[in-house]
């Protein structure tokens, strides 16, 4: 009895220290808790020094718990060396899936943020009040100066600014020019300038969507698979934020009822597993893993 107690207070901290994020209700299916259980262990480890955060229904442990402290001594980094990662991190964009997992990870990690009085931040916070007061009024901006890392150009660009992003380090707008929805990154602006003239293509405004793979788009696609237990399993244990998709069938199969806004990231998951997977529905899905496995076939010179 007091080693499967102990057995499940280590769970829980691994649980809580791994970087990602749970709530009680994946946390206790994991565990097999029950909630009562679940406070109970979670108090237990408040009470031997370990500091727990909940952010928006969220738990997980700051790394600089003292046990951490300690245990980590020779190889853990100072406040400033995690402030000057992050830095590095943020100054490099949103461009590349690795550095937002690694900046996001940092963030949840030691649950800090960074406040550096630079003229850089001093600038990012005047332009996203001024986008905020902007998005308000439903007017149109002009974004002074802003570096793209796509066109290597230095311009200005007429937008109307609709939908903040990561933290408020990005903004959704719609271009004029390009007459496209397009993400701009707030510390690329030398500033913002707002115009008298109101939104005039508001009907064309659409919310970014980011699916559980990380794939982000305005396009929801529905997809509908049959999977077995091993690949429910698997789909529960890499994404676990996705459990809520699944419902169980009575033949003992699941059904994964889901959105993506990218074919891709699912698409490596069916790949590796289409022995134990049917895809029910949607067309689009079917023709772009033909598409795959076709273009794998002729890769591999088995025609």
């Amino acid at each position: 009895m007091r080693f499967d107690k102990l057995k499940k207070q280590l769970e829980l901290l691994i649980l809580l220290s791994d970087g990602r994020n749970y709530t009680v209700e994946e946390l206790c299916e994991r565990m097999e808790l029950s909630r009562r259980n679940f406070y109970y262990l979670l108090d237990f480890i408040k009470h031997a020094g370990f500091i727990v955060f909940k952010n928006q229904g969220y738990y997980h442990i700051d790394r600089r718990s003292p046990f951490f402290t300690q245990l980590l001594q020779t190889i853990q980094f100072t406040n400033q060396d995690v402030k000057t990662i992050h830095s590095v991190l943020t100054i490099a964009g949103n461009d590349s899936e690795m550095v937002n997992q690694l900046r996001e990870k940092l963030e949840n990690t030691y649950n800090f943020s960074v406040s550096i009085n630079s003229p850089i931040h001093k600038q990012m916070d005047s332009n996203i009040k001024l986008l905020r007061k902007a998005m308000a009024e439903k007017k149109t901006v002009r974004l002074i100066g802003y570096s793209s890392p796509h066109s290597h150009t230095l311009k200005d660009r007429l937008v109307e600014p609709y939908l903040l992003l990561n933290n408020n380090e990005d903004v959704r707008c719609h271009e004029l020019v390009s007459k496209q929805n397009k993400t701009f990154k707030v510390s690329r602006m030398e500033g913002v300038e707002i115009l008298d003239s109101p939104w005039l293509h508001e009907d064309k405004h659409r919310q970014v969507f980011t699916d559980i793979f990380m794939f982000s788009g305005e396009e929801h696609h529905r997809v509908k698979l049959r999977l077995g237990q091993l690949s429910h399993n698997l789909f529960k244990e890499e994404y676990p934020q996705g459990a809520h998709y699944l419902t169980p069938n009575e033949d003992g199969s699941w059904l994964l009822d889901i959105e993506v806004c990218d074919y891709r990231g699912l698409g490596r998951f069916v790949l590796g597993l289409f022995k134990d997977i049917e895809i029910i529905d949607g067309d689009g899905f079917k023709k772009y893993m033909r598409e795959e496995i076709k273009s794998l076939i002729n890769s591999l010179n088995l025609q």
